[in-house]
């Protein structure tokens, strides 16, 4: 309401072309650091799906939101340093850079121009910010709520009946051959599928931890860092496969969502293949 957005959008233009995109494609990622939900909702400013189906993936593969930050932040920030968490950053950038070159040669096609009015710098309105803000609220919870709860009451059950304890060994070959992770990091992943921050907060639960205990002591460096990279990558929480599936439909919800699992995993092994040399 500013006006210094329209700005933004012109300035990063020549970048987003490379990727197929254009300016415009800039106002959703901003977005998705906050959640990634509203994000891929505001995929709808650009016209062709092409070019939306190129800007979710990138969202959803490369575009940390504010839970994601909480697990950066909170594993490898608080145990190995700011610069380490950093580095995750610097992975998730060269990421979005490589998908969005990647989708643009396999999804064949010209980005659209971009026409944008530059509108006058002014001070924002508190009823249009209110009402504004109030319609991406409502809409998070007309798609997002329902599935957050339906995972929810279904996790509870699968602890209930210890079926997640169940998966523990069979998956090992992921977490400890893999990912170089204590095989019952799989229960925080699983839990991450429903939201990204409870991921973090298992962790505690499955190492019998206090809220004021330090995960580095049941947790190496790399492996605090090799987690983090896996959950910032790793398959969009049920909120935003929702999302997906209202817009773009089902079998390209389920591709994006098999796709960022199989990136999780790759950077997640090439991480710890490298921090083992």
């Amino acid at each position: 309401d500013s006006g210094y957005l329209p700005r933004a959008v012109m300035l990063l233009d020549g970048l987003m072309v490379r990727l197929g995109l254009h300016g415009r494609a800039i106002i959703p990622m901003v977005v998705g650091t906050g959640c990634n939900v509203p994000a891929i909702l505001a995929t709808r400013t650009l016209e062709s799906k092409r070019e939306r189906l190129i800007l979710a993936t990138i969202i959803v593969m490369a575009v940390p939101c504010s839970a994601q930050t909480v697990i950066i932040i909170g594993t490898v920030g608080q145990q190995s340093g700011l610069l380490w968490a950093g580095l995750i950053y610097l992975v998730l950038l060269a990421l979005a850079l490589v998908l969005g070159r990647v989708l643009h040669v396999v999804l064949r096609a010209e980005p659209a121009s971009l026409v944008i009015e530059i509108p006058e710098l002014s001070m924002p309105s508190p009823s249009n910010i209110l009402s504004k803000t109030w319609l991406r609220i409502n809409d998070f919870f007309i798609i997002a709520f329902p599935l957050l709860l339906a995972g929810s009451l279904l996790l509870e059950l699968l602890m209930a009946y210890n079926i997640l304890d169940a998966l523990v060994d069979p998956l090992s070959f992921i977490t400890v051959g893999l990912l170089g992770l204590p095989p019952a990091i799989i229960v925080a992943l699983i839990f991450g599928v429903l939201r990204k921050e409870m991921a973090l907060q298992i962790l505690f639960v499955i190492f019998s931890l206090t809220a004021s205990a330090d995960l580095g002591q049941v947790l190496t460096p790399q492996q605090l860092f090799v987690f983090a990279l896996v959950m910032a990558t790793y398959m969009p929480c049920i909120g935003v496969f929702s999302a997906l599936t209202k817009e773009f439909g089902l079998k390209e919800a389920v591709a994006v969502s098999m796709a960022s699992i199989a990136m999780a995993f790759l950077l997640g092994g090439t991480a710890n293949f490298l921090l083992s040399l």
